[in-house]
C-alpha cells in the first residue's frame, strides 16, 4: 500500500447557537452494532421536526408514506432571494465524525474552515449510534488491558473477508492501520472508551462511555475552540469547479444561496438510507423498509461527487439490524434477542422460509431479506426452547409482538400469514430436521431441531437499516477517484460516503465505520493541507 496517508500526525465553530443499487429483484445493536456505529437504544431515526436527537417509532421509514423526492437538484431549481459569498480554506459538508474530524484536524493546523450542516442537528448518524469504535493498537486498549487485538495486517484481512473479496486492501489496511491511532486523538480531545460488553466480544471492539453523540460533541467543542463555522440547516447543491479543480461549493441556506469559495472540498454527508425516496433510487430493495439513519441521509453527497465527474460504485449493500415487532421495539427492550433464534425458522409474509437461521450475524441477513423482495418476516418455533428463551417468548405473546397457537394452521391466522405455504414450509423443514441436513439453506446441523411440540409461536421480525454502503471510491489520502481512478484536485471524501471499498453487501463488525470516518475525516484534511500548500 501506498504511505501517503497511513500516518495520521497528532496535531484543532462557530456554530450558530440554534441549538443500491440492488434492484428490487436483486440479488444490536448496542451489542452488535451499526455500520460505522449501533444505534442506541432506539427503534427510529432521529425527528425531522425537532432538534433533539430523541427518536420515535412514528419516524419510521415507511412505503405507505408517499414522500417527494428532495434531490439538491430540486432545491437547486428553487430560487434563491439573496446571494452570499464567503471565502476560505476548506469547505466541509458534513457534521458527522469523518467531517467533523477533518474540521478539528485543519482548524488546528490554522485552516479555515466552515461545515456545512443540512440537518438542524449536528452529528448526522454519528450522533445517534452507540459510539462502537473497532481498532487494534490503541493506547486506551493497552492501559485497560485489552491487548488480544492482533496485529493491523490481521485486522485488515478481517475487513477484506467480511467484503467476501470485493473490497479495496489498500482502504482496509488505512483504516486497520490508523485506527488506534485515531483513537487516541480522541482521547486526548476528552473522549473515553471502554471495551465493548457481551460474551465473547473482541479485544478490538470498544465503546464510548458517552455514545457516539459524546464523540461529535468533543469534537465539535474543539472545533470551536478553532474558530470553525458551522453553518446549520445549510445544504450544499453544487460543487463548483475551476480547471478541472474543486474550488468551493454552492449551498443553500433558507431563500439564501452561499457561494463558499475555497481551496479544498471535503465531502461527509453520509449515507442514503435516511429516506424512502432515497432508497428508491439507490437501493430500491429497502424501500418501506425501518431505518435507524438520520433523515438526512439521502445520498446529497453522491450527487454532488457525479457533478466533478467522480466514479460512484453503487453496489447494493446497506447494514441492516432487524427488529422484534411490527412496530418495532427499541433495540434495549430484553425481547429483542428474539431476533436471532437459531433453532426457528425464518419465513416471509407469505409463509416461505428465507434464510440460514444458523447465521450468528445479523448484518448477513441483509441479502437473503433483499432477495425475498419482501418487507415483513416472521420467525416461527415451538415450545422446545431453552429456558431463558422461553421466558422470553411468553413475555413477547404478553407485548404483542409474538402470535401463538396450538397448531401450525391456527398460528398462520394468528399471524396473519398464508396457512397452506407456511404449514408445507414447516413440513419440509421438519423433513430437513429428519435427514439431519439442510439441503435448502445448509443451517448447522445442530441447530435443525423439527418444529413439533405446541405450543408454536410466530415472533414479528421487521426489517431495519442504520447505513449505507458503496458511493465513492477513496484513495489513501482520501482523495475522490474518477472513472479512470485519478483523483479529483483538491475533492476529499470520508466517513459512509468514502466506504465503497472497505464494505460490500454486509456491515463487517460493529465500530468500524466510527473508526473509518475518524481516519478518513483527519487524513482528508491533511491531504487538503498539503493540496494546497498550508
Amino acid at each position: 500500500m501506498s504511505t501517503e496517508g497511513k500516518n495520521i500526525a497528532s496535531a484543532g465553530v462557530s456554530r450558530r447557537s440554534f441549538l443500491m443499487g440492488l434492484g428490487a429483484t436483486a440479488a444490536v445493536v448496542a451489542g452488535s452494532g451499526l455500520a460505522g456505529c449501533a444505534p442506541q437504544n432506539t427503534a427510529a431515526p432521529a425527528s425531522t421536526e425537532s432538534g433533539s436527537n430523541a427518536a420515535s417509532a412514528g419516524n419510521a421509514s415507511s412505503a405507505t408514506n408517499a414522500q417527494k423526492p428532495d434531490t439538491i437538484q430540486a432545491a437547486a431549481e428553487t430560487p434563491a432571494e439573496k446571494q452570499e459569498t464567503k471565502d476560505v480554506d476548506f469547505v466541509i459538508v458534513g457534521s458527522g465524525v469523518a467531517g467533523m474530524s477533518a474540521a478539528v484536524e485543519a482548524s488546528r493546523a490554522g485552516a479555515k474552515v466552515i461545515v456545512l450542516e443540512k440537518h438542524n442537528v449536528t452529528g448526522g448518524d454519528s450522533s445517534i449510534c452507540s459510539g462502537n469504535f473497532y481498532c487494534c493498537g490503541a493506547k486506551k486498549q493497552d492501559e485497560l488491558g485489552y491487548t488480544n487485538y492482533g496485529t493491523p495486517e490481521e485486522v485488515a484481512q478481517f475487513f477484506f473477508d467480511q467484503s467476501d473479496g470485493d473490497a479495496n486492501m489498500d482502504i482496509c489496511r488505512l483504516v486497520a492501520e490508523n485506527g488506534g491511532a485515531a483513537m487516541d486523538w480522541l482521547v486526548e480531545l476528552g473522549c473515553d472508551f471502554d471495551k465493548k460488553p457481551g460474551d465473547n466480544v473482541s479485544d478490538r471492539s470498544m465503546l464510548s462511555t458517552t455514545s457516539g453523540k459524546g464523540i461529535v460533541d468533543n469534537l465539535i467543542a474543539e472545533a470551536e475552540k478553532n474558530g470553525v463555522e458551522i453553518m446549520m440547516e445549510t445544504r450544499a447543491i453544487e460543487v463548483l469547479m475551476d480547471g478541472g479543480k474543486a474550488a468551493g461549493v454552492k449551498a443553500r441556506q433558507g431563500k439564501t444561496e452561499y457561494t463558499i469559495n475555497a481551496k479544498a472540498v471535503m465531502l461527509a454527508s453520509g449515507g442514503f438510507d435516511g429516506q424512502d425516496w432515497a432508497k428508491e433510487l439507490y437501493a430500491p430493495g429497502t424501500v418501506g423498509w425501518h431505518t435507524f439513519s438520520s433523515p438526512s441521509n439521502t445520498g446529497d453527497g453522491i450527487e454532488l461527487a457525479k457533478q466533478t465527474g467522480a466514479m460512484t460504485l453503487l453496489k447494493g449493500g446497506l447494514s441492516q439490524i432487524h427488529l422484534v415487532g411490527r412496530e418495532p421495539l427499541p433495540l434495549n427492550d430484553e425481547l429483542s434477542a428474539l431476533r436471532m433464534v437459531n433453532t426457528g425458522v425464518f419465513v416471509t409474509d407469505l409463509g416461505y422460509r428465507c434464510a440460514n437461521e444458523s447465521m450468528t450475524s445479523q448484518f448477513d441477513y441483509f441479502t437473503p431479506f433483499v432477495e425475498s423482495g419482501r418487507k415483513e418476516f416472521t420467525i416461527i418455533c415451538d415450545s422446545q426452547q431453552p429456558e431463558k428463551r422461553m421466558e422470553l417468548i411468553k413475555k413477547g405473546v404478553e407485548k404483542g409482538v409474538v402470535d401463538t397457537a396450538d397448531t401450525i394452521e391456527e398460528l398462520a391466522e394468528a399471524a396473519g400469514l398464508p396457512s397452506y405455504p407456511l404449514m408445507k414450509t414447516i413440513e419440509r423443514y421438519n423433513e430437513l430436521c429428519e435427514a439431519g441436513e439442510d439441503t435448502d439453506f445448509h443451517k448447522k446441523p445442530e441447530d435443525l431441531h423439527a418444529i413439533e411440540k405446541a405450543p408454536f409461536y410466530a415472533i414479528q421480525i421487521t426489517p431495519n437499516t442504520n447505513d449505507s454502503f458503496g458511493q465513492l471510491a477513496i484513495s489513501t489520502k482520501a482523495e475522490v477517484l474518477d472513472a479512470d481512478r485519478k483523483p479529483v484536485p483538491g475533492l476529499y471524501a470520508g466517513g459512509t460516503l468514502g466506504n465503497a471499498e472497505l464494505f460490500y453487501m454486509r456491515y463487517a463488525v460493529s465500530g468500524s465505520s466510527m473508526c473509518m470516518g475518524t481516519v478518513t475525516g483527519r487524513i482528508a484534511a491533511q491531504s487538503a493541507l498539503e493540496y494546497y500548500g498550508a
